[in-house]
Parts: structure tokens; C-alpha cells; sequence
């Protein structure tokens, strides 16, 4: 029964963090991650909102580290790149 006591407290404390991270990634965060995001509406950020909750910790690492949204990787884009 303790086992699962601490179980259910560490999923309660993951997702109010979660929470608490998603309020501020859908009012400001997004927009550090991903420039496009700016002029989003509402809805979008409603849908990003639970995704937020559960990926808190990727976010976070993904701001910490500074890194933007990740370059499409194609055919057509390697091969251009292997003609220069």
C-alpha cells in the first residue's frame, strides 16, 4: 500500500508541476521554441496546452538548451545540400 501511495503522490506533484510549466509555455514559452507560434490563436494553444502538461520536462530541457524548432530533413533538402 505504500508503494502505491508514493506512486500517486509522485504522478500529483509531476502533473502540478506539468500544470503549472504549461500556464507559462502557452503564454510565452512557445514562442521561444518556435517563432511561427507568435501570431497563434486561442485554439492552438488550448491543444498545445495538455501536450505541455505531460512533456514538461523535455520543454524545459529543450529551453534550457536553447534549441529552436529542428530543421525538416527531406530528400529534396539533402539533396540540394550535397549540390553545394
Amino acid at each position: 500500500m505504500l508503494l502505491a501511495e508514493i506512486i500517486v503522490y509522485a504522478v500529483e506533484i509531476y502533473l502540478a508541476i506539468g500544470v503549472l510549466f504549461a500556464f507559462w509555455f502557452v503564454i510565452s514559452g512557445v514562442n521561444k521554441l518556435d517563432e511561427s507560434a507568435k501570431d497563434s490563436g486561442f485554439g492552438f494553444r488550448l491543444i498545445i496546452f495538455f501536450g505541455a502538461v505531460a512533456f514538461w520536462i523535455l520543454l524545459t530541457w529543450r529551453l534550457l538548451k536553447g534549441k529552436k524548432r529542428p530543421t525538416e530533413q527531406t530528400a529534396h533538402r539533402q539533396k540540394s545540400l550535397e549540390a553545394k
